[in-house]
């Protein structure tokens, strides 16, 4: 089941995030770390962030073999 984050934990999450590691932070909210990190990112883009165009992370990526 897909969890729900409200402001307030969303909040409480970036301010943990600060003393503790992603791990951390996930295991007191009893989720993953990788679900930490994506409602930040998510709040984040929501906000307006994108990144830079010429990033390293924008662009089309690439595999071997693939084209």
């Amino acid at each position: 089941m897909r969890k729900v984050w409200t402001n307030e934990e969303i909040e409480e999450a970036r301010n943990l995030l600060k003393m503790n590691s992603a791990r951390e932070v996930g295991r007191m909210f009893n989720t993953s770390k990788n679900s930490i990190l994506g409602v930040l990112y998510r709040d984040k883009v929501k906000k307006g962030y994108a990144p830079a165009p010429d990033s390293k992370f924008t662009g089309r990526k690439y595999r071997k073999g693939f084209g």
